[in-house]
């Protein structure tokens, strides 16, 4: 017996610690795996009375298996804290909801941060988690310490929860409806302590110790709390309840990555996704780890209605929740290959883009993307042809050596005119592809203007400029930023960019055109052969309703990703319509409607050019040329 409460068993779940009527309940795993074959096991509580700490034991006979359990009756001191202890070792509890003593992000530990209890009390003002379709999503994955750290960032609470919510206004004028965490939940950033191993151009935040970081985060942690580095004072659960709220007010959903190692169960991921869904109103999670199990989310019911995704293949069947409301995403790596491999010219690829062009799925979402978390980005897809990963230190051994990447004949920075608007307008060609293409489109924090890694293709260790966002790359990266924008507003105004049933290359309708049609040298006659490297395709706008109200517009790309010139043909428009130029990648096609909707023109166009290496999109529009009185008489003919 202690001297304000007694210790008596408890039921042995939930396991966690929390207050109840009479007292504090204590629940805590204590397998052989942290015990080292000790009995004694149990809390070390702190509070105003034991500052130092008091061994609290666990009740003989508590246990169910691995699981011991005790209130403390009587005990009501919300501001303590603790730490469980089996025998010598001393451990976290995982299942806690808070820190009691956050840290600043890369400052090394002098011991273990005590754990909280959590105050569930939020004021939500009414929020819900948000739920968009996923053919209607533009996906946007960031860091949160990186997004902002830099000092161009322009924010009052650089490399925070707060730092990332003065960005909505960006994130809204860009077009972002979604937003991807990268791991935000409580992890050790700090990796090693081996002077040798210190990386130079350390943040200022980790420079007074010689170790380094795990910059992404994946990796295991307290899975129930998120980052308490990333918070701008000491409580990080009000500031990321918070950012989510300014959030889902803006109309943005809130993903996060998640990374469970093989000891993590089944069991225990349902529980914590269950948890961030009811406690942070999340609306999805990209799942990370080896051989999860994606049956036992898909058929979750309280799951049914939260984004999931992974980069495992899967085939749900219609008894899975998940399959009844499509929210299972499958992250399309191959998209992503493939499409590089197109963009610098590789042979046998013009079959494989249309196939990507037109790919969906009727029960799960297909997420494209042409650079992502890890790997190149985009600005250094187009500006190298190897990685650059020395100053990771290791040798440049890390990162994947298969990029499909092209240098576009300069490796790394270049001041010559001629490969700078050739970078650029490969990156333009890179964003056509992945937001003209059918499925959700998925686009890495600065890939909109530029931003480089100078060819670090796994800055994991990076705490620093090489992988935060240079938002002084903005000015810069203005042409690239606005044709991003642009592609952004074609594919939300244009439902046929964004259908949610695969395209299926047939005229069900009986409207003389098919949905997705392929095109060449001659309308309707496609060159897919091995050498070719020029696809057209067109969309049939009879085949999306705009507002249920009308028909969508006809929509032609014309890709050239060759080195020479290309001639397409174009279809013949129903009467009445003719084509226009909307948008190129080449700013000398005078493209000019990408800012005010259509290219004036003379005649009907019935073939066009498209330059080297150049993406250009048509649209159908109200004929302004009147035919002469003899074609007229001639046609009626």
């Amino acid at each position: 017996m202690h001297k304000n409460f007694d210790v008596i068993k408890a039921k042995a779940y939930p396991i966690g610690v929390s207050f109840c009527e009479e007292g504090m309940r204590v629940s805590a795993v204590c397998g052989s795996s942290v015990s080292g074959g000790s009995d004694e096991a149990g809390m070390i509580l702190y509070d105003r009375g034991h500052r130092n700490g008091i061994r609290i034991p666990f009740p003989e006979g508590s246990g169910v298996g691995a699981v011991r359990s005790m209130l403390l009756k009587g005990y009501q001191n919300r501001e303590c804290s603790y730490l469980f202890y089996c025998g010598e070792q001393i451990w976290q509890d995982p299942y806690c909801r808070r820190l009691a003593d956050p840290y600043r992000y890369g400052a090394r530990r002098k011991s273990l941060p005590r754990c909280a209890v959590l105050d569930e009390t939020y004021d939500w003002e009414g929020d819900d988690t948000l739920r968009y379709p996923y053919e209607d999503v533009i996906l946007y994955a960031l860091h949160v310490r990186g997004f902002t750290r830099h000092r161009t960032s322009g924010v009052a609470h650089r490399g925070t929860y707060l730092g990332l919510t003065e960005k909505i206004p960006y994130l809204k004028e860009l077009g972002i409806t979604s937003l991807l965490l990268m791991p935000a939940y409580e992890f050790d950033e700090i990796m090693d302590a081996d002077p040798a191993r210190a990386l130079p151009g350390t943040s200022a935040d980790a420079a007074a110790a010689p170790y380094r970081v795990n910059y992404w985060g994946y990796q295991k942690g307290l899975y129930y709390m998120p980052k308490s580095g990333y918070a701008d004072g000491r409580d990080a659960v009000t500031e990321f309840k918070d950012m989510v709220r300014k959030l889902h007010k803006s109309g943005i959903e809130v993903l996060m990555q998640f990374y469970f190692p093989p000891e993590i169960t089944q069991a225990q991921m349902l529980d914590i996704i269950r948890y961030w869904v009811l406690e942070y109103h999340i609306d999805g999670f990209h799942l990370m780890g080896v051989d999860l199990s994606i049956d036992a989310f898909t058929r979750d019911p309280l799951l049914c209605e939260t984004k999931i995704l992974t980069s495992q293949h899967y085939e749900p069947d219609g008894a899975d929740y998940m399959a009844q409301t499509r929210r299972l995403g499958w992250l399309n790596d191959g998209f992503l290959y493939d499409m590089r491999k197109a963009l610098k010219g590789d042979d046998n690829m013009a079959g494989q883009l249309f196939s990507h062009v037109r790919d969906s799925r009727p029960e799960t979402g297909t997420v494209n993307y042409i650079a992502k978390w890890d790997g190149m980005r985009l600005a250094d897809v187009v500006a190298y042809d190897r990685k650059h990963n020395e100053a990771n230190g290791e040798d440049n051994q890390d990162g994947t050596d298969y990029n499909c990447s092209w240098n576009c004949g300069v490796e790394g920075k270049s001041r010559r005119k001629s490969i700078q608007e050739l970078r650029l307008r490969q990156m333009k060609n890179a964003l056509s592809l992945v937001f003209l293409s059918q499925g959700t489109p998925l686009l890495y924090s600065g890939d909109e203007f530029g931003n480089t890694q100078e060819g670090n293709n796994n800055p994991y260790c990076q705490d620093n400029a090489v992988a935060w966002i240079k938002w002084n790359h903005t000015e810069s990266g203005k042409e690239l930023f606005e044709y991003t924008k642009m592609l952004i507003g074609l594919r939300r105004s244009h439902p046929v960019l964004h259908g949610r049933e695969p395209l299926k290359g047939m005229d069900y309708l009986s409207c003389g055109y098919p949905d997705i049609s392929c095109h060449g040298r001659e309308a309707w006659r496609p060159d897919l052969s091995p050498a070719s490297r020029s696809v057209g395709i067109m969309y049939c706008g009879q085949y999306g309703k705009i507002g249920g109200q009308r028909d969508d517009t006809f929509l032609y790309v014309g890709i050239n990703l060759h080195w020479n010139a290309y001639y397409f043909g174009l279809p013949q428009l129903p009467r009445g319509k003719e084509w226009a130029l909307y948008a190129s990648s080449d700013p000398r096609d005078g493209a000019e409607g990408r800012r005010s909707g259509v290219q004036e023109q003379a005649e009907p166009l019935q073939e066009i050019y498209v330059a080297p290496r150049t993406i250009a999109v048509y649209v159908s529009r109200d004929s302004a040329v009147k035919a002469a009185p003899e074609r007229d008489r001639a046609r009626r003919k």
